[in-house]
């Protein structure tokens, strides 16, 4: 399971891919990742052949928690930074990911410079976030 194919995995929540990978190349037992994810072994077991799946955001965490996942990973499940960074400022750089985030002041002003990335592109994720400020 190539990077890009891990990638996906965070992407679709398929935790069961997720724990595959881990178990394939960082050699880690379905045992060692239930302990790290505060699951059973049978519960890991159930996840990585596909016969149940992970629905709970705070599970989702809990697994980004264990796995020692990196802040890009963790956004890529739709999960705020490591919560180390969460106390200590912002969850990451703007400046450090040119090419993946964008601000802008209005939505409507984001619609042509998208419209021309996805032409470009051959994978484009979009996350949108609307913010009142006060």
């Amino acid at each position: 399971m190539g990077t890009r194919r891990v990638r996906q995995a965070l992407r679709d929540r398929d935790m069961g891919a997720v724990f595959r990978h881990a178990q394939q190349y960082a050699g880690a037992s379905q045992a060692r990742i239930a302990t790290a994810t505060g699951m059973t072994q049978a519960r890991v077991s159930e996840l990585m052949s596909g016969r149940c799946e992970v629905t709970r955001l705070d599970v989702y965490e809990r697994i980004a928690d264990g796995l020692h996942m990196p802040d890009d990973a963790r956004h890529l499940l739709g999960l705020a930074a490591g919560r180390e960074k969460r106390a200590g400022g912002a969850a990451f750089d703007l400046a450090t990911f040119p090419e993946v985030v964008r601000v802008y002041a209005a939505q409507n002003s984001a619609s042509e410079e998208i419209q021309q990335q996805a032409r470009a592109a051959t994978e484009l994720d979009v996350l949108a976030v609307s913010g009142v400020s006060g």
